[in-house]
């Protein structure tokens, strides 16, 4: 019988010894003293009763003496002795005194150790939490915090497929050579970005070109696309032109973060686009880069100082991204779609909480880290407006170039003179007023 199993009251000794069948001398002691290793029917070394037929917790012991020793160390007991602790243990008078039996117990070699009543459960609930850090960390959790943690592990389960699906590639061939589709067909029909569906690797094994940051551009924006799309999908509320909204706000933040995210194992001078090259931070980019080299930098030393001390989790990763897409602030949301909007981003905030404190964390510790985690998207969300700066002008001087070159990010911002074009709110307009000509010259240049 294994240490971790509860005594079975049936088990006994089927053969017993006679004392004056044992050999020993006058001067030895009893044999219920005797420490080592004893065959099937010795005596119990504690009280001196027959033994059971196998040895418990290290020694042979009978059933009485194995069950009260299992009791004691499982249920943390503590015994006083009225006698100075110099009780004789006999087959009579073993119950006398607990404290002088379970003294007897420890002196002749049973070891506590190997009272593990729970190890089993023990090892499962492990093997649990390392796979999941939602999972249950006790038995009398209230029925609410037990469906929120499911929820929690069902919306990370989620985001994490919706980050896989949108870096795999599909090898199917491009549909737009030929056609110019608006933003609502990519998102009514998601096939038409098949081409654009490249394998995303960032090994960075060469410098960028003009032409791998053409790739990189189109390759990310439909990334970009595919993560607003599917995380907004999460709510059946949110319409087309709330998932447009919410694309417009948080592709270029998106955008940073996953090449910030994907910087932090790679030398600090440089910056992996997804087509396995990258950007040089002290070498100017080539000049259709939708990234410029200010931009560059500053994304560089905020990997550096604010991203890659937190070591962030996979999990962690793409509730942040969820958090960046998920803006209840997002100009042109309706009504609807706002409070959609809040109600998700109150299940991935809850989740990245339950994520920070983890089952051994302080809860000093945990807040801390929550909060710095939350400080990333107001700082990654600034260097996402000059993103759109540089591409609004890039827009205006090179814009609709042959091959579609420009068409993802040139329909998510126009360029400084024609947000009416694409029906900007007026935070949009007001936003390029104050970077545009005089209404003068615009009539001049447009005349």
């Amino acid at each position: 019988m294994s240490g971790d199993a509860c005594p079975n009251p049936k088990q006994r000794a089927t053969l017993a010894i006679e004392e004056e069948h044992i050999p020993r001398s006058p001067s030895s002691p009893p044999p219920f003293v005797i420490k080592e290793k004893a065959a099937v029917g010795a005596l119990c070394v504690v009280c001196g009763d027959r033994a059971c037929s196998h040895l418990y917790y290290g020694v042979a012991a009978c059933h009485g003496c194995k069950c009260f020793f299992w009791r004691t160390v499982k249920s943390r007991l503590n015994y006083v002795c009225r006698y100075g602790g110099t009780c004789s243990m006999s087959t009579a008078g073993r119950n006398a005194c607990r404290y002088c039996r379970f003294n007897r117990c420890l002196n002749v070699g049973m070891k506590m150790e190997a009272v593990k009543m729970d190890r089993k459960l023990t090892k499962r609930k492990k093997k649990e939490m390392d796979s999941d850090e939602f999972d249950e960390q006790d038995n009398y959790e209230a029925p609410d915090a037990k469906r929120a943690k499911t929820d929690h592990r069902l919306l990370v389960s989620s985001l994490l497929l919706i980050d896989k699906t949108s870096s795999d590639g599909n090898a199917k061939m491009a549909t737009l050579h030929y056609v110019e589709p608006s933003l609502t067909n990519f998102f009514d029909e998601p096939e038409l970005l098949d081409g654009y569906r490249t394998e995303m690797s960032y090994r960075a094994t060469q410098q960028a070109d003009e032409k791998s940051c053409y790739e990189t551009e189109r390759r990310l924006v439909t990334w970009a696309i595919d993560w607003c799309r599917q995380t907004a999908e999460i709510d059946e509320a949110l319409t087309v032109a709330d998932k447009i909204c919410l694309l417009r706000a948080a592709c270029p933040s998106l955008v940073l973060i996953e090449l910030a995210t994907q910087s932090v194992t790679k030398p600090a001078t440089q910056v992996p686009l997804c087509n396995n090259t990258f950007l040089h931070v002290h070498v100017q980019p080539p000049s259709n880069s939708f990234i410029n080299w200010k931009t560059l930098q500053s994304l560089s030393k905020w990997t550096q100082r604010e991203l890659k001390p937190l070591s962030l989790k996979p999990k962690e990763i793409v509730l942040l991204k969820a958090l960046l897409v998920l803006n209840p602030d997002a100009p042109g949301l309706s009504a609807e779609g706002e409070l959609a909007v809040r109600g998700l981003r109150e299940r991935v905030h809850s989740a990245l909480f339950q994520l920070a404190i983890g089952p051994q964390t302080e809860p000093a510790l945990a807040a801390a880290r929550l909060a710095s985690i939350i400080l990333l998207i107001p700082q990654i969300t600034l260097l996402g407006l000059e993103i759109i700066e540089q591409v609004r002008v890039r827009n205006t001087f090179a814009k609709r170039l042959p091959g579609g070159e420009g068409l993802l990010f040139w329909q998510l911002y126009g360029d400084i003179f024609e947000d009416t074009h694409n029906n900007f709110n007026e935070d949009y307009l007001e936003h390029s007023a104050s970077c545009s000509p005089t209404d003068s010259q615009h009539t001049i240049d447009s005349s």
